[in-house]
């Protein structure tokens, strides 16, 4: 693993953090985050104990990679990862996903599900490498409420 990946503290996200997890995941056009995920939404989010959230912070303080995502009975979900350019392919987000499957399989998740833009050849391959696959003949409902 690179040294840099070491250097990067892993800590649970906080309620403190919604500003800073709203900023983040704003800055990538990859990362479906919808215009009413803003902090006080997610200030609430991070309040629930079925929420699993992490922030990677370089020693300068920064945050260079995040996760979120919820539990709810057997099935958890990723909401929002990302990494910053300069720490991809060095393995963090991988230590993220597995810092929030940590959570889920300890209050007995048996599956993780997530949504990737069908135009996301890198999230594509990445969810692969992490051990997701795409489910065979379903089709995802949605809608804003």
């Amino acid at each position: 693993m690179d040294d840099s990946v070491l250097q990067v503290l892993l800590r649970r996200a906080q309620v403190r953090d919604a500003e800073r997890l709203e900023q983040f995941f704003r800055g990538f056009n990859e990362v479906s985050f919808c215009e009413w995920q803003d902090a006080r939404f997610l200030r609430g989010v991070l309040l629930q104990d079925t929420t699993t959230a992490y922030l990677a912070v370089d020693a300068s303080g920064e945050v260079v990679g995040a996760v979120i995502g919820g539990m709810l009975g057997t099935r958890g979900t990723i909401n929002h990862l990302a990494v910053s350019p300069a720490h991809r392919t060095r393995g963090l987000g991988q230590r993220l996903v597995e810092a929030a499957s940590a959570d889920m399989k300890r209050v007995g998740v048996l599956r993780m599900f997530l949504f990737v833009d069908d135009a996301n050849l890198a999230g594509k391959r990445f969810w692969a490498a992490q051990g997701f696959c795409e489910p065979r003949g379903e089709i995802t409902f949605e809608r804003d409420l």
